[in-house]
């Protein structure tokens, strides 16, 4: 491998290789266990040894600035890591990666094409190589060597070029790694509560009604999101959505029914229509796999209501003289199990004091001790009894019910509950 080597025969020549390939490939095994940038020391290190060189650092391209950051060293000083590489024209890092050819240089910087500081450093001979992953480059490596150690030669560079495939592809993977990490965790944060929403957790008080929204996030949040969009006469639409699986993929579910929604709810525009125009959508640009359950509802402040249920559980409508609970349970299938479907809705005129509540799957089908769901009927029974509580005490009281129901510290889906309360100005 280094060019003292080169002087014994082949056999012996052919055993250092094969020996830094081994500690090279053991290395990036460790590296895809714990796929973590900051680990990539030990991708450098049989390099380092087998090269006979004094310093060495492999350069990662950052995704996200564009920029090439020193993400493992041997030699320099400890705060290098991590850092970025200040872009510069003639800087020989950005060039290697740019033009994805080594470089050997050696003694003073004389190339008109680069700018270094070999001299000031006391450097010899240094030699960088492009990271190249599936022909795409990924990163730099850079070795140098200080006097009396001999220069870099072509064939050295040739062996090196060999050995660093499967370093490149280790950095590739870790880098991808990383990178879903990342977007999965932004992804997790999104799936427990919309994004800016005009209706927060807790109380608020839009023009001619109370709203109140409770939510208990599973273990691995389901992605249930309520928002609101307000219109300048003073109507207002609103969004329940109770997406498929966990984590991202509710996540992302979520995040593509509100965009659509913040765009395309108005005053005009019926609920049940905006139904339809949702699922298509949804269906056209994601697949069947994220067909979401729904409620829209479109209020105005005369106390009129017309909803479409989209496969949701029904909520339930509590009339402020005591009568009896109504299931709102007009509408159709879920949004975007078909490219097209018909939504029906139905309209409501709802008086001073009336309740619409509506709840997610995991709090009507979250099942106890004797594997029976909580169900419908009871959440009537409970809401019933609670009407005339606070509406934020009355949504924590039921998301309470439906927790001590389960017997679960923490729900295995996300439970979610949506009350509004009508009160006319003046």
């Amino acid at each position: 491998m280094n060019d003292s080597l080169r002087t014994q025969g082949p056999a012996t020549l052919h055993s250092a290789a094969e020996d830094t390939r081994a500690r090279l490939a053991a290395a990036c095994a460790s590296l895809a266990c714990e796929p973590r940038l900051e680990d990539a020391r030990s991708l450098l290190v049989p390099l380092v040894e087998a090269s006979r060189a004094d310093r060495a650092s492999i350069l990662a391209l950052d995704p996200a600035t564009g920029h090439l950051a020193i993400v493992a060293a041997i030699g320099l000083p400890a705060n290098l890591l991590g850092q970025e590489t200040t872009p510069r024209p003639r800087c020989i890092s950005e060039w290697v990666f740019r033009n994805r050819r080594g470089l050997i240089l050696n003694g003073e910087v004389r190339d008109q094409r680069f700018e270094g500081s070999a001299t000031a450093d006391g450097i010899d001979s240094a030699l960088s190589l492009p990271l190249l992953s599936q022909g795409a480059p990924v990163g730099v490596l850079n070795l140098a060597r200080v006097s009396p150690a001999p220069a870099f030669t072509e064939a050295a560079m040739a062996e090196l070029e060999g050995l660093v495939v499967p370093l490149a592809d280790a950095l590739a993977r870790t880098q991808r790694s990383q990178g879903l990490l990342r977007t999965a965790a932004s992804l997790a944060r999104r799936a427990t509560g919309s994004g800016s929403p005009l209706l927060p957790r807790g109380c608020s008080e839009p023009r001619c009604y109370e709203l109140a929204l409770g939510h208990r996030p599973s273990a691995v949040p389901a992605g249930d999101l309520c928002d609101r969009a307000a219109h300048p006469a003073g109507d207002q639409s609103l969004l329940v959505l109770d997406p498929p699986g966990r984590g991202g993929l509710a996540a992302s579910t979520a995040a593509f029914l509100q965009g659509g929604f913040v765009i395309l709810a108005t005053p005009e525009r019926s609920a049940a229509g905006l139904a339809a125009r949702l699922g298509s959508e949804l269906h056209g640009r994601l697949g069947p796999e994220h067909a979401t359950a729904a409620w829209i509802a479109q209020l105005s402040p005369r106390g009129d209501l017309s909803y479409c249920n989209a496969g949701h559980t029904p909520p339930l409508w509590l009339p402020a003289d005591g009568s009896d609970v109504v299931r709102l349970d007009r509408g159709g299938p879920l949004l975007g199990a078909l490219s097209w479907a018909p939504y029906e809705e139905e309209h409501l005129r709802l008086l001073p004091g009336d309740i619409v509540l509506t709840a997610s799957d995991g709090v009507v089908a979250g099942r106890g001790s004797a594997d029976e769901p909580f169900g419908l009927e009871r959440l009537a029974e409970l809401v019933s009894s609670l009407r005339a509580r606070p509406l934020e005490r009355l949504v924590e009281e039921v998301i309470e019910a439906a927790s001590a129901y389960s017997g679960r510290p923490v729900p295995i889906d996300d439970l979610t509950v949506l009350a509004l309360r009508f009160r006319p100005e003046g």
